[in-house]
């Protein structure tokens, strides 16, 4: 794993990131609004969701992204 910079903020990430831990960007796109602001959604998360809302935390249990512009979860 090499070392490369973040197209957004410029500090080192690893090149095996799957989005920039320090600023959240990625090369992911939403397909809803075409922004690139996209984060994962942890276990933790969804975990406390399922705990919260029962069946109705399927849409976010079932998604691994959520656009940070937009909100929707793909």
């Amino acid at each position: 794993m090499a070392l490369i910079r973040c197209k957004e903020c410029g500090k080192q990430i690893s090149s095996s990131a799957e989005s920039c831990p320090n600023c959240g960007y990625t090369e992911l796109k939403c397909p809803k609004c075409g922004s690139n602001k996209v984060k994962v959604i942890s276990g933790a998360s969804k975990a406390m969701s399922v705990a919260l809302w029962g069946a109705f935390a399927a849409n976010k249990v079932m998604s691994k992204y959520q656009c940070k512009t937009c909100g929707h979860k793909f």
